[in-house]
């Protein structure tokens, strides 16, 4: 079995190009990396360098093709350490992720519930890594707006969110029953900052909207106590969150919904399911605005 420190090796100097590059990436000294890439040839017993009589070397074809699966098998090593510690880690937590924070919210006031701990990563994930993240064993649950069903995971239906204005009692917009995203064009509103998919919703749907993005809950929260500009809500916030004098206007909007789907690996089907039963049976509608 060859020593992965001479993987290591190798690929740092495809990388840099030089003995010397690849000894400083690897806070290794130069004779060392040589002896390293002696070795190595010795033990594939094939040659990887071209060498010329200023003892200059470089990699030939066979040096590169052999750099490149050494990338490979080092990322390969790299990803099995990660998810053997991720796995093991989920013996002793279960951890919770989204890519919008509704899902998560609702989570929160319901794991009390539950006869497992949830944890709850307030960090939003970006759409691009969820899947990975489901798939080698950091969150036992991810919440998306996008349906999966790949060879290790899969995806459920949990519920939908849809949002709706807090206006001020005074606002003309509180004395309508209903409106459009269109209805709002120009108008100013107080949004979080961090609201996953639902950011490029408003701000393609809404005609020169002017959005104030706040970096925190208790941020948006003062300045809406001090402010008669609109904020948005959604059946899934908070009950607990202060009206403060405003309205709920429903936003009679066919954009105006993403549906959410629990992904997760099919390894741990039945250790999720607790947990997205009870998602199920109470998610909240947003029938109160009727």
């Amino acid at each position: 079995m060859i020593d992965p420190r001479l993987l290591e090796e190798l690929v740092s100097f495809a990388e840099t190009g030089t003995l010397s590059g690849a000894a400083e990436k690897l806070h290794l000294t130069q004779p060392t990396v040589t002896r390293g890439m002696q070795k190595l040839e010795s033990e594939l017993g094939v040659a990887l360098f071209n060498r010329s009589g200023n003892n200059k070397i470089t990699l030939n074809t066979t040096g590169q093709l052999a750099a490149k699966e050494a990338a490979k098998l080092i990322a390969m090593e790299s990803s099995m350490r990660e998810k053997v510690q991720n796995f093991a880690k989920g013996q002793k937590r279960f951890l919770v992720g989204s890519d919008a924070p509704g899902p998560l919210l609702i989570s929160g006031r319901l794991q009390h519930k539950l006869p497992i701990k949830v944890e709850i990563d307030k960090d939003l994930l970006e759409e691009k890594d969820l899947l990975p993240a489901v798939e080698n064993y950091h969150y036992q649950v991810a919440f998306s707006s996008q349906e999966y069903q790949t060879e290790t995971c899969e995806s459920r239906y949990v519920g939908y969110e849809e949002l709706f204005l807090m206006c001020d009692k005074d606002s003309p917009l509180a004395k309508k029953k209903a409106v459009t995203f269109e209805d709002l064009a120009g108008v100013s509103f107080i949004v979080l900052q961090d609201i996953g998919p639902w950011k490029q919703i408003k701000e393609n749907a809404i005609p020169n909207a002017n959005f104030i993005y706040q970096d925190d809950m208790h941020s948006l929260a003062e300045l809406t106590k001090y402010s008669q500009l609109p904020v948005f809500r959604s059946n899934l916030s908070n009950p607990e969150y202060p009206a403060q004098d405003r309205v709920p206007v429903r936003i009679a909007d066919p954009k105006n919904r993403i549906d959410f789907y629990a992904v997760y690996r099919k390894d741990q089907r039945k250790s999720v399911a607790p947990l997205l039963d009870l998602l199920s049976k109470n998610w909240p509608s947003d029938d109160f605005l009727d």
